[in-house]
């Protein structure tokens, strides 16, 4: 990748933003999609030197990246990405958050890829395409935190969003009528982890350390989410039973959500299976996805809303956005090492997930789309940009809050998830950046 720009950022809004997409699209999305392990493949870093040249992340960044591939016309891509994580989806309707080749054991089976079942969750994937064989791919659909497993929730949302997502765009119900089955599949195995408290359990949405035991705020919301996109595209096919089924399993988290989260001007974190409601690090991301999912009242969206523009720690160093206002706050029993010993030593530290990643931000820009809000919106996009053009166009994974006023990079230069996100508010509001020309 080429060296940061030395050149000054431009002064203008829409420059600052045609440029930043034009990056984003030319610099890491055009690059990462290679089709060179099968049909629809893309790495989730630029040049493939993370994470692998042949993996698949399909638990939020393959899905970001998608639905960005989606909004640039590369509809054929998706389609080959979406055929080839159906494979993957395993009896109980379960998606793998990571899928890695199988020809012969993978690494890591007693560390990070702990989680997998070698052999018994190996599949042969054969696209009968041009220029490619059948092969046996494994995914992992448990965490290397077995005791918590955070991200238990996340490829099964991420997969149902994608294929309504593909189905916006393309109209096809030939295509949803061939897909409904398996996406309903990821959608009950996400039904069948409702605890007796009515919450659906799988820790941390998409954060890992700390891994919020057990039953994260933001994964309620996506899977109230899913539920109502299930409602629709059973609706789409005629199927009124199953469609009121779905809008009643919807109403039915979310009521409960609001009861156990709600703190009268915001929304608690998580609820700890030992110490009940978790509130102590200032607001959330929890409180963006409860109003970008319209799982907040209108009531409780009104009251919460100046509190959370209001707060400038979102946007600590001019990025967004934290995951939490008060990141410096976490108790020890929240680390999972106060849980288990994981069996081997972790690079990076126990508090790695509370920084600004894409995944919060693309919460916040779709909750000020929900709100009307298309300054902080733009101002947002704007700010994300300008980090991209000052480190010559690329992004990085986590943007952590130091204790002065501004942030530090950690993950690969090149990582596709802000990429991604910006693509996806930018195209996919248009009126909101008519005046930037793309």
């Amino acid at each position: 990748m080429a060296a940061a720009d030395s050149a000054p950022p431009p002064a203008d809004d829409a420059t600052i933003i045609r440029q930043g997409v034009t990056a984003a699209i030319k610099q890491t999305l055009e690059p990462a999609a290679t089709e060179k392990a099968y049909p629809g493949h893309f790495t989730i870093v630029a040049d493939g030197h993370w994470f692998g040249q042949e993996n698949t992340w399909p638990g939020l960044d393959s899905w970001q990246m998608a639905g960005a591939y989606l909004l640039l016309g590369r509809t054929q891509l998706a389609l080959d990405y979406f055929d080839y994580v159906q494979a993957s989806q395993r009896a109980d309707g379960n998606i793998p958050y990571a899928i890695v080749a199988a020809e012969t054991p993978p690494d890591h089976l007693t560390t990070y890829n702990k989680g997998m079942r070698y052999p018994e969750d190996v599949f042969t994937y054969d696209p009968k395409r041009a220029g490619y064989t059948a092969r046996k791919w494994i995914g992992s659909y448990s965490h290397w935190i077995a005791g918590i497993n955070p991200l238990g929730t996340l490829a099964a949302v991420s997969y149902v969003l994608l294929g309504d997502e593909i189905f916006t765009a393309t109209g096809d119900q030939a295509w949803l009528e061939s897909k409904l089955a398996s996406l309903e599949r990821a959608a009950k195995y996400l039904l069948s982890r409702k605890s007796g408290n009515g919450l659906i359990a799988g820790a941390g949405f998409y954060t890992e350390m700390p891994p919020r035991h057990q039953w994260d705020g933001v994964a309620q919301c996506y899977v109230v989410h899913v539920f109502n996109k299930c409602a629709r595209l059973n609706a789409v096919l005629g199927r009124a039973p199953a469609a009121a089924q779905w809008r009643m399993e919807s109403a039915t988290l979310g009521a409960r959500f609001r009861e156990v989260f709600w703190r009268g001007d915001h929304y608690a974190e998580y609820v700890h299976p030992e110490r009940g409601v978790v509130d102590l690090h200032g607001l959330s991301d929890v409180n963006w996805a409860a109003v970008a999912y319209d799982v907040a009242t209108p009531a409780q969206a009104d009251a919460l809303w100046p509190r959370m523009t209001g707060e400038p720690a979102f946007w600590h160093g001019d990025m967004p956005t934290q995951t939490v206002s008060k990141p410096f706050t976490y108790q020890e029993w929240e680390f999972f090492s106060s849980h288990e010993d994981v069996g081997f030593a972790i690079p990076v530290g126990q508090l790695y997930d509370a920084a600004a990643m894409g995944r919060v931000w693309f919460l916040e820009w779709q909750a000020c789309a929900k709100r009307g809000e298309t300054k902080r919106l733009r101002e947002s996009v704007v700010k994300v940009c300008q980090m991209g053009l000052k480190d010559g166009g690329f992004w990085h994974e986590r943007y952590h809050p130091l204790q002065v006023a501004r942030v530090d990079w950690t993950g690969p230069r090149g990582y596709g998830e802000y990429p991604a996100i910006l693509v996806r508010a930018v195209l996919g509001n248009p009126a909101v950046f008519a005046d930037v020309g793309l």
